[in-house]
């Protein structure tokens, strides 16, 4: 008597379209016979159904495993977990991820009622440079967006780039346009000295204002936020009488167009870190007391732009572009379309540096999907990472960003990471979800970050002595930069959170988060920008490690041991009669006020003065 056996795995391969093996890829395989959500009763399921088309009604991963050096793959997993009194035969889809198993490449078709004991798959195939590589490509086989041709600057703090961007205004002749998060009609971007204080020079407004009365076209796309405020409206008034043009991107939820670009004359490109705010004026200085930035004890701000000349301009005023008549569609019953102006193949390059634009795209806009090339651009660096990691960034509370890392760190015991982020975020939630973070990097107390083997976090602060009163104040780490082995570097407006490279992961399995993906754009600057990506990294570490003046050099061929060097000798200065601090850095306190993370790193802070 024969007896049916159900089933309990699958094998095939996966390769790229040349018929190559893939090795090192995860395949997993979700059975649709179970789902993950708690609930039992068929009416809510069907409710989920309409409102919710992918979170709580997920289903569940059966089983996976990597693919071999012929691109083989063998998936087991028990009958228990895809039966149940309705079904005994499952419903699977195939999923293939990359190697470190945070992205999706592929995902096949269902396969229904799944009778065979171990089921043999079509040979899976995926563009090989789409798995592998330094390039994004976006799910296809060639580099998106990408030039060699380009002259880069990379402006370390605000006062740097904003003495920059007035520049390129005042001398543009053609078009300039403009996309920002918030803009305050009477920011200050530059200042003149007058003996001990500073006057204002240049109030950014009037500089867009003057452009476009001398015939300059003046376009500004600015957010317009439904959940917290924005300054549209003001904006939008100040600019009435005007020949500047202005729109709102609407946001509906937890995404917001959170890129800051400026293009000037089709020439001259921009990605910018901060929002042009009083309180985010700043100098490389980080003074505790700054009147250029207001109000006035404000926490001092660190911030990285990035200044495109050559083929990579093409891209960022293409966004502008794009997001223009999108705006227009929605909102203007599509008149008023643009655009962009069309480089002259002809010219002479500006320079040899090559550079990757990448975004981040809010699904259903310009785009059905979106985009996710931030993101991919990440985890292809992090699988690459040799040496070292080192992120400097507002936020840290991906989920598929810290999975990446440790997996990672898990596979190469001799790569070091090196993180710069806030003691103090400024969104509601996200303290206790980096907190969440560390803890699954196996962080749970300072002295973890002093003697952890692979992995250091550094918080930065600003102190000063004045009249015999030491005063120590967090600088806010506003950056968005990345540097992998000096080869791989970028720059731009994503925060490693989920709503500026995927979604709001962090609320996964309340309500659908799929539609929250912040606009966002970065720059990646590639391996034969090597001398561009070095000089980053010492203009940050040497402001950070106090080192302005010197080349930095790893300890006993350590990156990560200088800077636990560095933070415990800062550690023990505070603790002198006269505290003082070399450079910047602490390791990060898992504390949620100012006062309780200097405690909590066992410094006596009675006669202190602590600003927040």
């Amino acid at each position: 008597m024969n007896v049916k056996k159900p089933n309990i795995g699958i094998r095939g391969r996966v390769l790229d379209r040349d018929s190559h093996p893939m090795e090192g890829l995860v395949v997993q395989v979700e059975g649709a016979g179970k789902r993950k959500s708690i609930l039992k009763d068929s009416h809510a399921l069907e409710v989920l159904d309409k409102i919710s088309p992918v979170s709580l009604k997920d289903y569940p991963v059966l089983g996976e495993s990597e693919t071999d050096e012929n691109g083989f793959y063998e998936v087991l997993y028990p009958p228990s977990s895809y039966q149940n009194i309705l079904d005994d035969e499952p419903t699977i889809q195939v999923l293939v991820k990359d190697v470190l198993g945070v992205s999706e490449l592929k995902r096949t078709d269902k396969y229904t009622i799944v009778s065979k004991t171990l089921k043999d798959m079509e040979d899976i195939i995926i563009p090989r440079n789409w798995a592998e590589g330094w390039y994004v490509t976006l799910g296809g086989s060639r580099k998106s967006r990408f030039t060699d041709d380009n002259q880069v600057e990379v402006l370390v703090d605000n006062q740097i780039e904003l003495e920059s961007v007035v520049e390129s205004i005042e001398k543009a002749q053609s078009h300039i346009y403009l996309t920002q998060f918030e803009f305050e009609t009477d920011f200050t971007a530059t200042f003149t000295s007058e003996g001990d204080g500073f006057r204002p020079q240049s109030v950014l407004t009037r500089n867009f204002q003057e452009a476009a009365e001398r015939g300059v076209d003046v376009k500004i796309i600015l957010n317009e936020n439904l959940a917290v405020p924005d300054s549209f409206s003001q904006m939008e008034e100040f600019f009435q009488d005007s020949p500047v043009e202005i729109r709102e991107f609407k946001s509906h939820g937890l995404h917001v167009m959170h890129a800051k670009t400026l293009v000037i004359d089709g020439e001259e490109a921009y990605v910018i870190g901060s929002p042009f705010k009083k309180d985010y004026w700043d100098s490389a200085q980080h003074r505790i007391h700054d009147s250029r930035r207001k109000p006035l004890g404000v926490r001092p701000v660190h911030d990285v732009s990035i200044k495109l000349k050559g083929g990579a301009v093409y891209h960022v005023e293409e966004f502008f572009c794009q997001m223009w008549n999108y705006i227009t569609q929605e909102e203007y019953h599509g008149q008023g379309k643009i655009e962009p102006h069309t480089r002259n193949p002809v010219s002479s390059p500006a320079g040899k540096t090559p550079v990757q634009i990448v975004r981040s795209v809010t699904p259903e806009t310009f785009t059905g999907d979106g985009e996710l090339g931030i993101f991919e651009g990440y985890r292809k660096a992090f699988a690459k990472a040799q040496q070292f990691i080192y992120l400097e960034n507002q936020f840290l509370t991906n989920k598929s960003i810290i999975k990446a890392l440790k997996n990672v760190m898990n596979g190469n015991h001799d790569l070091e990471v090196i993180v710069v982020m806030n003691e103090n975020p400024d969104n509601p939630g996200y303290k206790r979800w980096q907190n969440q973070c560390l803890k699954k990097m196996g962080i749970t107390t300072f002295q973890d970050i002093l003697d952890h083997p692979q992995i250091g976090f550094f918080t930065l602060w600003s102190t000063r002595c004045e009249k015999e009163k030491f005063r120590i104040q967090p600088i806010y780490v506003h950056t968005k930069v990345a540097i992998v082995d000096d080869i791989w570097a970028t720059v731009g407006t994503a925060n490693l959170d989920g709503s500026s490279l995927t979604y709001v992961n962090e609320l996964e399995g309340v309500f659908d988060m799929e539609f929250h993906r912040n606009m966002e754009m970065n720059a990646i600057l590639h391996q034969n920008s090597g001398e561009e990506i070095v000089k980053l990294r010492n203009t940050l570490w040497g402001e950070h490690l106090g080192t302005e003046d010197a080349p930095i050099t790893g300890a006993d061929n350590s990156w990560l041991k200088l800077w636990q060097k560095v933070a415990n000798k800062n550690l023990r200065s505070l603790k002198q009669s006269k505290p003082y601090m070399n450079g910047q850095i602490l390791p990060y306190s898992s504390e949620d006020s100012v006062e309780d993370q200097l405690k909590g790193l066992n410094l006596e802070t009675r006669d202190w003065d602590i600003l927040d």
